[in-house]
């Protein structure tokens, strides 16, 4: 879809695209904001900022430094929007993390589990989909280029075991707020998780203010959203199934 908006600082228009992009899981998993890291909780849906900073990452990941310098400088201009799957379940799994010792020591220690290296456990809520994730990115039509091959050769969404396959991309009219994650309304029926965005009008000057540690925190928004449907739980298993 084809469109225009307003630069309102400018007065100027400028043309815009709406891609729609289908990827297929073969297992989900994204923290949900403000959770313990150890116990992680999935929301069944990516959030926003997890999106775009995999675009930058799959640019990155192609060697398209240059793309991806230009898409971050843009990101204040591009949308996300996300249609969450038919129906999915969660499950969780104990994993245990082996962590080298930073100084090797000469006198070791086995742990309870047989091992020269600590062990971290971690609790993790995977989820499994019916069906695919729909993405909808509107973007700048003179940036839309670099947009589609990084949309198409995204690695992974949510945590690197979250690894995707690029099933579709189009052009297509973004969904209806009813069908989509949109942030908390009162007037919109569903369940309420935190999600992740850059805060709007949030300008990238530079890569470096995306790397790891450092990062500008007043750049980030953890907000309420919205996703259209139903969760069930039963034991320790959650099963989501949308409204529509």
């Amino acid at each position: 879809m084809l469109g225009e908006r307003i630069d309102n600082n400018s007065g100027t228009t400028e043309e815009f695209i709406w891609l729609k992009v289908t990827y297929h899981f073969h297992v989900f998993h994204y923290r949900m904001p403000e959770t313990s890291a150890i116990a992680a909780v999935t929301p069944f849906v990516p959030s926003p900022l997890t999106v775009k900073m995999a675009i930058i990452a799959s640019l990155f990941q192609l060697g398209d430094i240059n793309g991806a310098e230009i898409i971050a400088k843009n990101m204040h201009k591009i949308e996300v929007k996300i249609v969450p799957p038919k129906a999915a379940l969660s499950f969780k799994a104990f994993l245990r993390y082996r962590s080298p010792p930073a100084v090797e020591l000469e006198e070791k220690e086995l742990d309870e589990t047989g091992s020269y290296y600590p062990s971290r456990p971690h609790m993790r809520e995977y989820a499994i989909f019916e069906d695919s994730l729909e993405i909808y990115v509107k973007l700048p039509v003179d940036i839309a280029d670099y947009g589609k091959r990084a949309l198409k050769n995204i690695r992974y969404l949510g945590s690197k075991d979250s690894v995707v396959t690029c099933f579709d991309l189009r052009e297509d009219n973004p969904p209806h707020d009813s069908q989509s994650v949109s942030k908390l309304d009162y007037g919109n029926p569903g369940i309420v998780v935190l999600l992740a965005d850059f805060k709007q009008n949030t300008q990238i000057q530079d890569l470096k203010q995306l790397i790891p540690g450092n990062r500008d925190e007043k750049m980030y928004e953890k907000l309420p959203y919205i996703i259209p449907g139903n969760v069930i739980t039963k034991g320790r298993t959650r099963v989501f199934i949308t409204r529509w």
